[in-house]
């Protein structure tokens, strides 16, 4: 009878980590929205993400920006890895890449980006396109991971582009 007890109990015990495994993870994405228009006013914009259970470096996020519109869509980590067409959802509405945003930190050209250009500057970050009711609003964002192993979750900063030009920036990533 003891024999039949320990092998429940280590049977109990592999089983928790592969349960944990396929759980997803959640958290929100803090920032201030510029607006051109309002000189230099800023007001706080709070995203909401959850990354899907079995692909943990994919998942959703959405937000409601203060004049009340919703945004929602897919965001992904970029890695060296993947094929390019898993990232198609994030071109959808902008220049295929994202050629011509620039990026922070990096002084190389990106007015003509390719895919392997795409993936020496944005691996281990994670991009997003959000849309609107509106089909002419759309958001997009890039995040620099602190640990890219742990996804959104393992927290960050990043900075987010909305279609009329206003922008989302000192983006704070942090879990639920």
């Amino acid at each position: 009878m003891k024999t039949l007890g320990k092998h429940w109990v280590r049977v109990g015990v592999c089983a928790i980590p592969l349960v944990c495994a396929a759980c997803s993870t959640t958290g929100t994405a803090v920032g201030e929205l510029e607006q051109p228009a309002s000189k230099g006013a800023k007001e706080v914009v709070t995203l909401v993400w959850k990354s899907d259970a079995s692909e943990p470096l994919r998942g959703t996020i959405s937000g409601t920006l203060p004049d009340g519109s919703r945004y929602s869509g897919r965001y992904f980590e970029v890695v060296r890895t993947a094929d390019a067409d898993i990232y198609a959802p994030a071109w959808e509405g902008w220049p295929r890449y994202w050629s011509g945003w620039i990026v922070p930190g990096y002084a190389g050209p990106v007015r003509d980006l390719d895919w392997a250009g795409f993936v020496n500057i944005y691996t281990g970050r994670v991009i997003a396109n959000l849309k609107s009711a509106d089909p002419k609003q759309q958001m997009r964002c890039r995040f620099s991971i602190d640990r890219p192993r742990e996804g959104l979750l393992g927290g960050g900063v990043g900075d987010c582009q909305l279609s009329n030009g206003e922008r989302i920036n000192h983006v704070v990533l942090a879990p639920a």
